[in-house]
């Protein structure tokens, strides 16, 4: 063993204080030595003391570590089996070497995490304050990976050789606490003995919860809260001349124990902890350090069955040896989940087993395990609570049953499980239990009042003599006495119990109708059954209508079947069945559909056809489905809707023929195809096409100058046609002006003048030909007479006079006449003519003396001149 500067000395070992979720798992108890002259003393008392620690029940102990280390080295490590060699090397540690400060024990720490196990707790014992390097942060790492603990002794400080100034800080301490869930102790040499009861009371405890804080500078305030699971409690507090006062909700002083009172740390333990709030108070110069240890337990009941248990009563406190047991666990406290069970197996060995949950409202469990004959065990138990606090629990050692080698003979004598009278739903599956004692093993059996037996399994529950028995009765029915009897050699015992059958408003559906299809022509099935208390009735709806039984449709099996004989399209659609009693009423709908069928589908490749005039016409109407085959026609759409085909077009088979289409076949024909099952149609339109034919009465028109003219043209064609008006003289064209315009009907509008008449043609042409028609048009136009230049001539007797009369327009050419009106009002017509008329008047006389008139007409009208001729 090496002498070294310092001394530092690491107890690692896994507390479940410090388990979260890990719980348990295997351990190390490990002390990391580090010697030096100023630590003689404190290793003195710590060769003089570790071995009482030791000895405490540690909580699963794999091995035992020394780790010596000097500045700036440490090691090697030690590791043993047994605490008995780590107190028998411990006792070998020597002191010597220098006294460096700050010392570097961060390696040492390192060191002490990593070859330790996961979830320690390390024990740091030294004079000096740590040097800060980076170290610090591999430190902190190692313990959150770990989920290890380190508590930190410091019994000095470090001091300038030859002041009496302190060099470095407490604060590498303080980081290493809070990460590691760990504490300060601070001490002096006439104190040290005290962290040893400290170590204690931290070991043999199984903390679930453990937080440290870092206080600020000077004055701090905590609370601590306590609830009901809060069985043990432990502050530990470190600062410079410290001051802790605790208060509870009555502002009085708690019962505590103080493990550690020093100058500059406080371990305080609450004695029975009350359920309430704690008001803590610390005052230090500069910083200080809380650590909160906490136990929070939860009662627990155990129970032990080579079946699997529903009570406590159907279990023994303990399990039978050579065998596997049902571990029966029942949580006083319900809103506690239980998440893991563990069993300690002569203080060292340790198994996790499943837990399954029997009635978590009832806060029961159960877990499976083996157990040898005289080998001790513990149990624990971890959960939670609603804010998933972790909670624990723990029997005492316990032995599985031993063997009775001597029993005495013992006539059965049978204890009920069961209440006397038990009240179970109508059809329920139950298990009835009785325990049975006696030996030898009676014959255990079960029975009612009627004779009938049960299946029941039976098994030895105490040593040799207490026995299990279960009863298993299926869909119960009716009110009856149940018997537990078990007869032997030396006697037999009975005990009964009444069952009792609830029946009240059971209305359960079994089965209800589904939607579903039945093949043409087979049988179908619906159903709609109900077990019902008071009974209930059943009537059956299709499409509405209510059921009754025909030569298709049966109801049977009191109404909870409805039979269809014979699958036809009638039968498909909506079925409803409606059931009802006095206390509730339920329907259910289902939707039957018919298979083996085939509606009819037919195909036309077009759905629209053109023809030219005169053409031959076969049109197939193809059947792509249909079971049986349809029957196809064809019809022809009229205003009356469809009906036969028109004359001249024949239907054969399925085709459409024409042998000479004309217009008059041109229209919307229909294919339909029926069967028993249904139709299909599809719609083709015929259209013919041919060239224009105009349909006009007027050949010749006639019109006066100034009416209006409208020269009809009525044009069918297909396609349609491009029609259009010429006027034709001497068949030169004569281009029509804006005064003619032609509307959609092709009707030809304008105002008639003189120079309108001639022939007109209306021309309407498409590509398959022309059309051309004639009209003639006479424009009629009444008559002019230039004026006389004289109305009134003097002449003398004997004289020669010549009368003009010239026409002008007028048409038809119009008629010309001279008329005389003597002056005693004879009128005499002197001459008839042409458009140009003179009159010529020789040798005049006192005779020819009186008006004269000339007079022009035609069909359009007339005109006139007089003149006067008057003797001189």
């Amino acid at each position: 063993m090496r002498n070294v500067l310092k001394m530092l000395i690491f107890f690692v070992l896994y507390l479940s204080a410090f388990v979260t979720a890990n719980e348990y798992g295997k351990r190390s108890f490990t002390i990391v030595l580090d010697t030096t002259i100023s630590m003689r003393e404190e290793i003195d008392i710590l060769k003089s003391n570790i071995e009482s620690v030791v000895k405490v029940p540690l909580f699963d102990i794999d091995n035992y570590i020394l780790l010596p280390f000097e500045d700036p080295g440490f090691g090697p490590s030690f590791v043993y089996q047994t605490p008995s060699k780590l107190v028998d090397v411990i006792n070998l540690v020597e002191v010597g070497g220098g006294n460096e400060c700050p010392e570097n024990s961060m390696p040492a720490i390192e060191r002490a995490l990593t070859i330790s196990k996961p979830n320690s707790i390390i024990f740091v014992f030294t004079d000096g304050y740590a040097s800060i390097n980076n170290k610090l942060n591999s430190v902190e790492n190692l313990c959150r990976t770990t989920n290890s603990q380190v508590i930190i002794f410091l019994s000095g400080e470090c001091v300038q050789s030859g002041t009496k100034s302190v060099v470095g800080t407490i604060d590498a301490y303080f980081d290493i606490a809070r990460s590691c869930s760990g504490s300060v102790v601070k001490l002096q040499l006439y104190t040290f003995r005290q962290v040893f009861r400290m170590m204690k009371e931290i070991m043999k405890t199984d903390w679930t919860e453990i937080v440290a804080n870092k206080t600020s500078f000077g004055r701090d305030q905590f609370t601590i809260s306590v609830d009901a699971y809060t069985k043990y409690l432990v502050m530990v507090v470190t600062g410079e001349y410290l001051n802790v006062e605790i208060i509870d909700e009555n502002g009085e002083t708690p019962p505590i124990d103080r493990i550690v009172n020093t100058l500059h740390s406080k371990v305080i333990r609450f004695i029975s902890p009350s359920l309430g709030t704690y008001n803590v108070k610390i005052s230090s110069r500069g910083k200080s350090l809380m650590t909160i240890y906490k136990r929070r337990e939860v009662s627990f009941r155990l129970g032990f069955s080579p079946k699997l248990a529903r009570n406590m009563k159907e279990t023994s406190p303990l399990p039978l040896p050579v065998t596997v047991n049902y571990i029966f666990i029942a949580v006083a406290e319900i809103s506690i989940e239980l998440n893991s069970v563990y069993i300690k197996f002569d203080g060292r060995h340790v198994k996790k087993i499943d837990v399954q949950i029997v009635d978590r409202n009832l806060g029961l469990y159960s877990a499976r395990e083996y157990f040898e004959p005289e080998k001790s065990f513990k149990i624990t138990i971890y959960g939670h609570d609603e804010s998933y606090q972790i909670i624990k629990g723990s029997t005492g050692t316990l032995t599985p049953q031993k063997p009775i080698q001597e029993l005495q003979i013992q006539k059965p004598k049978i204890e009920w499980i069961e209440p006397e009278v038990t009240l179970v739903e109508y059809k329920a599956n139950i298990t009835l239990a009785c325990k049975v004692s006696g030996y030898p093993k009676p014959t255990i059996s079960w029975s009612d009042d009627t004779g009938n037996t049960f299946p029941s399994e039976d098994a030895l529950l105490e040593t040799r003599s207490v026995f299990i028995s279960y009863a298993y009765i299926n869909k119960v029915t009716d009110n009856s006495t149940i018997n537990c009897n078990a007869v032997s050699s030396k006697g037999e015992d009975t005990l009964s119990m009444n069952l009792f059958v609830n029946r009240t408003l059971t209305f359960e559906v079994i089965k209800y109708p589904e939607d579903v299809t039945f093949e043409y022509t087979t049988q179908g099935e619906l159903f709609c059954k109900v077990d019902a208390y008071p009974e209930a009735s059943i009537k059956w709806y299709h499409n509405d209508s209510l059921v009754e039984n025909t030569d298709n449709l049966e109801i049977v099996n009191d109404q909870s079947m409805l039979l269809l004989k014979y699958m036809t399209p009638q039968l498909t659609g909506e079925y409803r069945c409606e059931i009802s009693n006095k206390i509730q009423n339920k329907s259910y709908t289902a939707i039957v559909d018919i298979s083996g069928i085939e509606l009819p589908e037919i195909k036309l490749k077009d759905s629209e056809l053109v023809f030219r005039l005169d053409d031959m016409v076969d049109i197939e109407c193809s059947i792509n489905k249909g079971e049986p085959v349809p029957d196809v026609n064809w019809k022809f759409k009229t205003e009356n809707g469809y009906e036969d085909v028109p004359r001249g077009v024949s239907v054969e088979k399925n085709h459409l023929k024409i042998t000479s289409i004309k217009t008059e076949h041109i229209g919307i024909y229909k294919c339909e195809a029926k069967n028993i099952f249904g139709s299909d149609s599809k719609e083709l339109f015929i259209k013919v096409e041919y060239p224009p034919k105009i349909n006009f009465s007027d050949k010749l028109k006639t019109v006066k100058r100034d009416e209006d003219v409208e020269l009809a043209c009525e044009v069918d064609a297909i396609p349609k046609a491009d029609v259009r008006w010429e006027k034709k003289q001497n068949n030169v064209v004569i281009p029509l002006d804006s005064r003619h315009e032609t509307d959609e009907w092709n009707t030809l509008r304008f105002r008639a003048l003189s120079t309108d008449s001639g022939n007109y043609y209306c021309i309407a042409e498409n590509s398959l030909g022309r059309a051309e028609r004639i009209v003639t048009l006479n424009v009629l136009v009444s008559p002019y007479i230039d004026p006389p230049p004289r109305k009134v001539i003097m002449i003398r007797a004997g004289e020669t006079v010549t009368l003009q009369c010239n026409v002008h327009f007028g048409y038809p050419l119009p008629t010309t006449k001279w008329e005389f009106i003597a002056l005693n009002s004879t009128l005499t017509t002197l001459s008839r003519g042409n458009s140009i008329n003179d009159l010529t008047l020789e040798n005049v006389s006192k005779s020819h003396e009186g008006s004269y008139i000339c007079l022009a007409e035609n069909a359009a009208g007339s005109d006139t001149i007089k003149i006067d001729l008057k003797m001189l």
